[in-house]
């Protein structure tokens, strides 16, 4: 009885109101990524949208197992049950006027979850207007301009033909942030075999200032989040990216305690947002977040000094963005740098915690290591990986384009 109380109660809060508007035939679902119309479907007698059409621009990814679908939207489980009206989420058991369902080998969940329960749990992230029948990112989502009749996407600046951003085959003017790792009074690493007088603040505003010129040659635009010897803090670098740019570059020297060969462990790896999965990621996202420290208000509870990270997330809408990101750095650093490859990792690094866009932390290489301290130290060193790391956002960021402009005409 309870259970059809709550059900009753559902269906209610789905037509709200006394002249609700009718199920519409498709939503437009707008984030940062771009606009698209959804086709609603009323096969089943409720109104249900297919998921892959959602994950285009939403950040859900899917798992059927049995007679149960495991939808994640921003890395939060929901388990629906196939063909009931409930679904699952957080040890509690949700009604719905009707339930997720697989057709034709594509999975369709209720419009009332996305609309309806999608906003509440994420406050206001997310948010969907009824009579416009409207989906969208609150925070990110494109802004319509004077000039545009029809929302067709973020608000797109075309590069000129003469720029320099034409010239290297961009279509459109991108903007980066790109962060040098510590500053001010926090040295980080001293490093080990760095030149005497030298930390790791040093080597990487001398390769982010670099990386500003080799960026900027192409058409990019650049903000630094220090040009000089200070240091901002932590949470306030990230949402620098902010607007109309289009990602986040963390610069960072690596290091090893002293201990028996490690001397000897040398090379350039990149990291994004997510869980370590290995004990090294955590290692170095812990070093790296001993910044923290250098904080002027730091707030944090202390039992879990990066506990903000999560807070926001919908952040992690970036997170495939953020990855391919990091493998398309790492394939181009990894050629310049004279070390191994290192590969792609995830961690929770601080810095990366309050990014709004696809972001990335970088580690340049050892200076605890003789050869790696060397390179990077010196000018031909810090060039070859600026020169590279552009060429592996260049890659990125056409990539990013092809996407957003097909089918818009442009």
């Amino acid at each position: 009885m309870m259970f059809r109380l709550l059900f009753a109660a559902a269906a209610l809060a789905v037509v709200g109101g006394e002249h609700p508007p009718a199920a519409p035939t498709a939503i437009v679902v707008a984030t940062a990524r771009g606009q698209a119309t959804v086709p609603v479907d009323l096969g089943r007698g409720h109104p249900a949208l297919a998921v892959p059409r959602l994950s285009e621009l939403l950040p859900i990814s899917t798992e059927i197992r049995g007679d149960w679908a495991t939808v994640e939207f921003a890395q939060m489980p929901f388990r629906f049950l196939l063909n009931a009206p409930i679904y699952s989420h957080s040890g509690e058991t949700f009604p719905l006027v009707g339930g997720a369902y697989s057709s034709r080998d594509t999975l369709f969940v209720p419009l009332q979850w996305l609309t309806n329960d999608i906003p509440r749990f994420f406050g206001e992230g997310f948010s969907y207007d009824p009579y416009a029948a409207r989906f969208e990112d609150a925070r990110f989502a494109p802004i319509a301009t004077e000039t545009s009749a029809e929302l067709s996407g973020p608000a797109f600046r075309e590069a000129a033909p003469a720029s320099a951003a034409a010239r290297h085959g961009f279509r459109l003017i991108h903007s980066v942030v790109v962060d040098p790792g510590h500053g001010g009074r926090d040295p980080g690493n001293p490093g080990r075999y760095l030149p005497r007088g030298v930390n790791e603040k040093h080597i990487t505003l001398a390769i982010s200032r670099r990386l500003r010129d080799r960026l900027e040659a192409r058409g990019i635009e650049v903000m630094m989040t220090r040009d000089s010897d200070t240091l901002p803090d932590l949470r306030d670098r990230a949402p620098m990216c902010h607007g109309e740019c289009d990602l986040f570059v963390s610069i960072h020297v690596n290091s090893l305690p002293r201990r028996p060969g490690n001397e000897r462990v040398r090379g350039f790896e990149t990291y994004f947002l997510d869980d370590a999965r290995t004990a090294d990621a955590a290692r170095v996202a812990a070093m790296e977040n001993e910044a923290l420290r250098y904080e002027t208000e730091n707030e944090l509870n202390q039992d879990d000094p990066i506990s903000f990270i999560f807070k926001d997330l919908h952040t992690n809408e970036y997170l495939r963005q953020s990855a391919e990101l990091a493998e398309a750095i790492q394939r181009h650093g990894a050629r310049a740098h004279p070390g191994p490859d290192r590969g792609v990792s995830q961690a929770r690094f601080a810095v990366l915690g309050t990014a709004g866009r696809p972001a990335v932390l970088v580690e340049t290489g050892f200076a605890t290591n003789r050869q790696d301290a060397a390179f990077l130290s010196s000018a031909t060193g810090q060039q070859q990986l600026a020169e590279a790391m552009a060429e592996g956002i260049e890659e990125y960021l056409k990539h990013y384009e092809a996407m957003i402009l097909v089918g818009t005409g442009r």
